[in-house]
């Protein structure tokens, strides 16, 4: 017996207890990592979960200016739980007080980047139509971690392919029909200097075709920049390898190798050898 929750995402009995699993790892490894326990922890785990938000399915645009919200083959937040539970459960006995999150995945980590959006305190305004008129009720809609202050102490930065798909571009489904339309989940365009008023999401788009060249002037220039001044007291990576050349899910448009993944997960690394003790999951 299963159910779709929507076009990608199928789910079944056990699918609960598979997502509770994949976040109970990543929480093991962030516990093992500052422990001591290991160095470094790597979590191969399914479901995947930076397309799951706060509230569950994340907002995205497969066409311009037509929001509709998808799993993305997700159920809860991997990366954001397990940076959760570093500064929540151990922030005190361990000193685990700023961490950041980088995504480098193919697709945007829309799920995870609304979990981290919801740290930042704001307010809702609700209309009632009431026998007086219309009533204005405003509430307080965000979930802190530790305190109000959370949104200044988690990074959230993304290298991911965006924009429209056109047919000039030769981009297949794996059945080799082909595709056009927006690169999923098409969020996470670059920000405007001042215009994001969370000044810790630092969204990288490359696409929707990149490959080494593009890749890794995107992580020296900016995001490795970026992560030296934040100062990590943990890093959490949700490493995707579907910009891999042989990868379908990037319709043919991506080309990044081994090699690539090697040389991220080194200069990551190497951040967290400076800022963090080595403390990577």
């Amino acid at each position: 017996v299963h159910k779709r929750l929507d076009l990608d995402t199928v789910i079944t009995g056990s699918s609960w207890d598979a997502a509770l699993c994949a976040a109970r790892a990543v929480v093991d490894g962030v516990d093992a990592v500052l422990e001591g326990g290991a160095d470094a922890a790597f979590c191969v785990v399914r479901p995947a979960g930076h397309h799951a938000g706060p509230r569950g399915a994340s907002a995205c645009f497969m066409e311009k200016e037509s929001q509709s919200a998808s799993h993305g083959f997700c159920l809860l937040s991997n990366a954001a739980i397990g940076a959760a539970h570093a500064m929540a459960a151990r922030g005190r006995d361990m000193g685990v007080k700023r961490v950041a999150i980088v995504d480098f995945d193919v697709h945007h980590g829309n799920g995870t980047e609304e979990c981290v959006r919801n740290l930042q305190p704001a307010r809702l305004t609700h209309k009632v139509n009431t026998p007086v008129g219309e009533l204005a009720v405003k509430s307080w809609d965000y979930k802190p971690w530790v305190t109000d202050k959370d949104s200044d102490n988690v990074l959230f930065a993304s290298t991911h392919s965006f924009g429209e798909v056109t047919d000039s571009m030769g981009a297949a489904y794996a059945s080799g029909n082909v595709y056009t339309g927006q690169f999923y989940p098409g969020t996470g365009p670059l920000a405007v200097e001042g215009t994001d008023p969370h000044k810790n999401i630092l969204n990288l788009p490359l696409g929707p075709k990149f490959g080494t060249v593009e890749f890794r002037e995107c992580v020296e220039g900016t995001l490795l920049p970026r992560l030296h001044a934040f100062k990590p007291d943990l890093i959490i990576v949700s490493a995707g390898f579907d910009a891999h050349a042989q990868d379908k899910m990037n319709y043919g448009l991506v080309a990044l190798t081994e090699d690539d993944y090697a040389w991220v997960t080194e200069r990551l690394r190497a951040v967290a050898e400076s800022c963090c003790q080595g403390r990577i999951v």
